[in-house]
């Protein structure tokens, strides 16, 4: 026995079936919902998350560039004054031209290598047993105030031992100059 499905009434307007036209019109309006909730939809919901992603990533790349921005203000400020010290931690030392400068102050008799390290994996530390004269303790005090003049970077260490020989002072101290490793 064979189904019989029910005619359709047809009703056409200028040639054309208005209700095949709209079953159809409505078939693909399902489809295209099907379609919109199963496919385009969660696209756009993965849209919407990549875009706040973005939206946050930029913030603290933001933020970011604005501290790197303050920390290089600073950095030019501190190298501008600090500008002589840098360049001081670049000299290597020489006997002559420290001989020179404190030629001033005292006559050098002797300069002995003691040692050579590194301190503190960043600079290399030299030490130095320095043997001099003087008329007075005042032009060794001078010496010390002064020594933040010179082209390195140098420390002088107590106790420095003075001795009176024939109206001199005889003067023994260590030194130790600082440079940079590369």
């Amino acid at each position: 026995m064979k189904l019989k499905l029910p005619k359709l009434p047809r009703v056409e307007m200028f040639g054309i079936d208005i209700v095949k036209n709209f079953l159809l019109f409505f078939i693909f309006f399902i489809i295209f919902m099907i379609l919109l909730v199963f496919l385009i939809a969660p696209t756009i919901k993965k849209f919407k998350e990549v875009k706040h992603n973005y939206y946050i990533t930029k913030i603290k790349a933001d933020k970011i560039q604005n501290k790197l921005d303050k920390l290089t203000i600073q950095y030019k400020e501190l190298y501008k004054k600090n500008h002589k010290i840098i360049l001081a931690f670049k000299m290597d030392f020489n006997k002559e031209s420290f001989k020179i400068f404190s030629s001033k102050y005292m006559k050098i008799t002797d300069i002995q290598d003691k040692n050579s390290s590194i301190y503190e994996k960043e600079f290399t530390k030299k030490s130095y047993i320095v043997s001099t004269t003087l008329n007075s303790p005042t032009s060794f005090y001078k010496f010390i105030n002064d020594i933040k003049n010179t082209n390195n970077v140098l420390k002088v260490y107590y106790p420095v031992v003075f001795k009176s020989k024939n109206g001199d002072i005889k003067l023994l101290y260590k030194l130790e100059s600082f440079k940079k490793v590369k």
